[in-house]
C-alpha cells in the first residue's frame, strides 16, 4: 500500500525533481512530474504520493503534523501506550 507522506523541499534538482527530507530526516529526491502549482522553494513543504511531488502543504500545518509524528514515534519506543 503506497500512502502521502510530508516532507520538506530542501533545494531543487534542477527542473523535474527536488531533494526533500521526511519525518525522519532521511533525504531522498521527489519528482515534479505530477505538482502544477508555484514554484518550489527550499523550506516548502509538499506531499508526496509514490516519489511524486502532489501538493504544496502550509508549513504551519505540516509542523504541526510531524510533531505529531515524532511524538508518537517517541511514545512507542518507550513503550508508552496510554
Amino acid at each position: 500500500m503506497c500512502v502521502s507522506r510530508f516532507y520538506e523541499v530542501l533545494r531543487r534538482d534542477g527542473l523535474a525533481w527536488v531533494e526533500v527530507e521526511d519525518v525522519n530526516r532521511v533525504n531522498s529526491r521527489a519528482s515534479l512530474l505530477a505538482y502544477d502549482g508555484v514554484e518550489l522553494c527550499a523550506g516548502d513543504w509538499v506531499s508526496v504520493h509514490s516519489g511524486y511531488v502532489i501538493d504544496r502543504v502550509d508549513a504551519i500545518e505540516a509542523a504541526r503534523v510531524v510533531e505529531e509524528i515524532r511524538l508518537a514515534k517517541t511514545s512507542s519506543v518507550k513503550g508508552d501506550r496510554s
